[in-house]
């Protein structure tokens, strides 16, 4: 990539800085972009791969601009286990023994359903009673450019408070995704759900402009790519293993498998 060249998930490459009104949202029912934001990226670092083969293996995960097919069932990974890092998202007790890993991206529908429809009940009787902890991965997916600003989001609000709040702001964007991705002022949506963490627009304008989260949101779809082979949304990968996990049976039999296998 030449020096002086960023790479925006979804854009064109463009020299330093991008106006987000500018893009055409790929899958923007009614044509409309972020209206008044302004991110300033720079040249992403060559040791971390380049933004374009990242952002490019995202938009793989669909051909019609969203993930709106769950992660491929492939063959579960024999990779070693990921040891929990200190940027990650951490949902239940840090010490629990089983560590369920979720790559997934605010923009994807399939991530939704699960975060609204089997994660309040796993939540309940594996995380809650500190048997389970759930590490959330970043993986945008597109209109990726919409994912990235809602992860920025959510990282910033952690960075202001918690975890809590981090959880609170991916809860919200998954809630509401048809709101703030194809409204008619994605903007004033998205302060609305920022407001809920205290987060006010000047503060959300200076997150957009975080290259170092940036660069983090990268590394972790670089790691889902390079050592899952993850190719779409939500993926989990448990206690090291990439598991295709697709109904709450299956979380069930999975997880109780793994607390059993840890002595729990």
């Amino acid at each position: 990539m030449p020096a002086g060249i960023a790479y925006i998930a979804g854009s064109t490459l463009a020299p330093g800085w991008v106006i987000l009104e500018s893009m055409r949202c790929r899958r923007a029912i009614r044509r409309k972009c972020l209206k008044g934001i302004t991110m300033r990226l720079t040249v992403l670092r060559a040791a971390l791969l380049a933004a374009p083969f990242l952002l490019t293996a995202c938009g793989q995960a669909s051909s019609n601009g969203a993930s709106d097919k769950p992660a491929d069932p492939a063959e579960a990974s024999g990779a070693e286990a990921p040891a929990v890092k200190t940027t990650d998202m951490v949902l239940g007790d840090a010490a629990a023994p089983v560590t369920l890993i979720e790559y997934a991206s605010v923009t994807c529908p399939h991530c939704a359903t699960f975060h609204e429809t089997m994660l309040p009940n796993i939540k309940e009787k594996y995380i809650d009673t500190g048997k389970v902890k759930l590490v959330f991965r970043e993986y945008p997916t597109p209109p990726a450019e919409f994912s990235l600003i809602g992860s920025l989001m959510a990282r910033c609000a952690a960075e202001k408070a918690d975890a809590t709040s981090y959880f609170l702001i991916i809860a919200s964007l998954m809630k509401d995704q048809r709101n703030w991705i194809y409204g008619e002022d994605p903007k004033a949506e998205l302060l609305k759900i920022a407001a809920q963490t205290g987060m006010d627009e000047a503060a959300f304008d200076t997150c957009l402009q975080r290259q170092e989260l940036v660069d983090l949101i990268n590394s972790n779809t670089k790691e889902a790519i390079e050592k899952f082979n993850i190719q779409g949304t939500p993926a989990f990968i448990l206690d090291g293993e990439k598991l295709p996990l697709r109904t709450e049976e299956d979380f069930t039999k999975a997880l109780d498998e793994a607390i059993a296998a840890a002595g729990n």
